[in-house]
This record gives C-alpha cells, structure tokens and sequence, in this order.
C-alpha cells in the first residue's frame, strides 16, 4: 500500500504528558537521586562541564538508544544480525540485572531515605514487604501500568522535585570549592552510566513501543513521532532535576566531608534547602523509586511470559520478581551499591556497540561485521569488569594500553577492529544481509 494513503493519527497532547511523564518515571529511579548530587559534590565550581557530560550519558544517550529501538519496532530486529539467540540472551541478563540490581535498588533507598530519612524508627524488613505489595498490585494488570503511573504517580514527583530544584538553584545553598576531580566532564559522563538508564532503554523499549501503540499510533510513521514527544518531555524534566541537585551537590563542595557517602549527602542538600522540604523530598523519593520498580517489574513479568510462549502466566512472574526482588533489597542501599559498578561495566559496552549498529545498520553490508564488533566488545567488557578476571595482570594490561580506557571508551577500538574484520570475513565469505 502506498503510504500516503494511510490515515496517520494526529499527536494528542494528553497522550504526550502522560506517556512523556510515564518514561520520565520509569527512567528516574534511585540512581537519578543520589548520583547526581555526589557528581556535582566532587566537581564543585566545574559542575557546567560535569552538568553536560551527565546530559550527554545520563539523558540524551538513553532517550536516542530508545528512538533507535522504536525505529526498528523492537530490540530484536537490532539484535538479529548478530543471531538468532542474542535477543533472549541478552534480554534475559538485563532481566536479571533488574531482578536483582535495579528493582532492589529502588526499594532500598526509597525506604532508607523516603521513609526513614524522615522516620528514622520505622522498621526496614515490614518497609520492603509493604513496598513489593504495593508495586505488585500497580503491576498485576498489564495492560495500565504506564497509564496508572503517567496519570497518578508522575505529576505529583515531577512537581516535587521540580519545585525543590528552583529553590535549591534560586537561592543557593552555599559556594561551590574547586574540583576534587582532574576531569569533571568525564567523570560525570562516565558517572551516568550508573543510572543504568541505557539498559533501561533496552528492559522497557517493548513496554513502551506497546503503551503508544495501545493509544493508537500503530503505523511507524506515528509510533515514531509520539516516542520522540514523549522522549522530549522525558529530556526536559530530567535536565532539570540531574540540572538542579547536581548544582546542589557543588554548593556543598566547600563545607562537606569528602568522605560523605551519596545517601548521606542527597538528605544533607535537601536539608540545606529548608526542613521544611525533607517531607515532600521523602515523598518523591518513593515515588521515583516505586514507579521505577512499577516499570520494571512490568517489564521482566512481560518478558518472560512471552519467552515461554505464554505459558507462565504474566502475573506469576510479576510475584516472583518482587520476592526475589525483595530479598535483595535487605542488603541496603550500599549493599546493593558495592556490587553494580562491575555489573553495569560489563553490561554497558555491548549494548552501547548495537545502539552504534543499529543506528548505521544501512551502511553494514555484512552480518559478520555485527558479530564481530559485538563480539569483540563483549570480549572486552569481561576483561575490563568482570570481577577476578578484570583483576589478572594479563586483563590490566590489555586495557592500559587500549586507546581512550582512561575516559570509558576503550571499548571503541575492539568495536572497529570487530567491525572491521567481520566485514573482511563477511565479504570473502559473501555473505550480506
């Protein structure tokens, strides 16, 4: 059919604000609180080029990765060419990082700063099962999740934290010192991959992709243009909160122990605005933590009832993923904290280097060029971060002399040398797509 014979389906405005704010959401978790106040803490009067390293890794990066996913229509036809196990792999490790990072995580701290930041006796074991309860039952009917969250739970964060921002940017807390870090830009850009929020393009994109076309826009054309509104409201409202509590963070920078951990000074910044705010602060942490969890846990249920071909019910995996969620939670925020900077090191490079395929896929005659770049990638990312094999002095050799290693892109060479003589093979083989 011609495609200027189909009816497209006019952009509503309501249907932005409440899917924009539902993304928004579901990408502004625990992370999103308390890493950018200790990026700015570290970066003091250099917190412009801290802000715009944060932007570019922390927002814009995982807003593109999403647009490219819904071009495709979903993660596996990106993942395809590699073959045809990738995208269960793949999907079913990044389930797990939530299962057992992500979702916990969230809980964590939106009890041990939500909760007891402002309740310091409420018990932590009753707070996780309430918490679990009450995201399972946002969860159970799969068909609303986004709406409940873009509808309810969104407006009144956004409006929390948006407010406490202008008081905290408006009347300023206190006079930022000189860095403590050499490079304030790479370390913020390298400090929001600790959002997570790549993987979270990658957990979500079909959650999302369905919640727009569960509105109507079911042609590409206007799949397309709703996810770039709704990841442009997304960009605006998290540009302003990371904008403000990382300039927060640097005001303190002159007066604050070094050592201050990122719980500890999230609640110290806050207090520094005004006693007055540390209730409605309480109150937007759970809510970015709980409609985080909302989302993933959504995500996962959705996943892994389709894998089975429908036969694990979406509801019982909704059940497991917040047990075994909530056991993870009883480590705590720094529990929980200690072992995901590996994890995310591992799980950043390959899933950043078929962001990179996908988006130039029509210049890559040669599936083995994809094999070999992801390939080459993942080979490396294990050598760099994976826990015992990262600390062999064969491993710490490979990446000191990788170009760009010290700023966080010495995967960027095994991705070229991948791409580079996978095209070789591909095309003595002559294999094309």
């Amino acid at each position: 059919m011609n495609d200027s014979r189909i009816k497209h389906k006019s952009v509503a405005v309501k249907d932005v604000l409440i899917l924009g704010f539902a993304f928004f959401a579901t990408y502004f978790g625990a992370g999103n609180l308390i890493f950018p106040p200790q990026l700015g803490f570290v970066s003091g009067s250099s917190y412009g080029p801290a802000l715009v390293g944060l932007t570019l890794s922390g927002i814009l990066l995982p807003i593109f990765a999403l647009l490219i996913i819904s071009r495709y229509g979903d993660v596996r036809r990106i993942t395809e060419r590699v073959g045809p196990y990738t995208y269960n792999i793949l999907l079913t490790l990044l389930m797990i990082v939530c299962i057992f990072v992500s979702i916990p995580r969230t809980c964590a701290t939106a009890i041990q700063l939500g909760i007891q930041g402002n309740f310091p006796n409420v018990p932590f074991i009753p707070g996780v099962v309430i918490y679990f309860l009450l995201s399972y039952w946002i969860t159970s009917d799969e068909t609303s999740v986004l709406d409940k969250v873009g509808k309810f739970l969104t407006p009144l964060l956004a409006l929390i934290l948006v407010v406490i921002g202008v008081l905290g940017v408006v009347s300023p807390i206190g006079t930022p010192a000189e860095p403590t870090v050499a490079n304030s830009f790479t370390n913020a850009f390298l400090g929001g991959y600790n959002t997570g929020d790549v993987l979270v393009s990658f957990i979500m994109a079909s959650l999302f992709i369905q919640s727009v076309e569960n509105k109507g826009y079911v042609e590409s054309r206007d799949r397309n243009r709703m996810m770039f509104y709704c990841g442009v409201v997304s960009v605006i409202l998290l540009f302003i909160i990371y904008g403000s509590l990382l300039f927060m963070g640097a005001c303190v920078s002159a007066d604050v122990p070094s050592d201050t951990g990122r719980a500890e000074l999230l609640v110290l910044v806050i207090k520094r605005v005004g006693g007055a705010v540390m209730l409605p602060m309480g109150v937007a942490v759970i809510l970015a933590c709980l409609t985080t969890a909302v989302g993933q846990i959504a995500a996962v249920a959705d996943f892994f009832h389709t894998a089975s071909s429908n036969r694990v019910s979406y509801k019982v995996v909704a059940i497991m993923t917040c047990i075994l969620s909530a056991l993870t939670a009883l480590l705590g925020v720094d529990g929980i904290v200690e072992y995901i900077g590996w994890i995310f090191g591992v799980s950043y490079p390959p899933v950043l280097a078929l962001m990179v395929l996908g988006t130039f896929a029509s210049f890559i005659s040669h599936n083995e060029a994809y094999k070999g770049a992801t390939y080459a990638v993942t080979a490396y990312a294990l050598i760099e971060a994976l826990p015992g094999l990262s600390s062999l002095e064969a491993a710490k050799s490979i990446v000191s002399v990788m170009p760009l290693s010290a700023v966080g892109f010495g995967w960027v060479t095994p991705f070229v040398v991948g791409l580079i003589v996978g095209s070789v093979v591909g095309h003595m083989r002559g294999q094309n797509v």
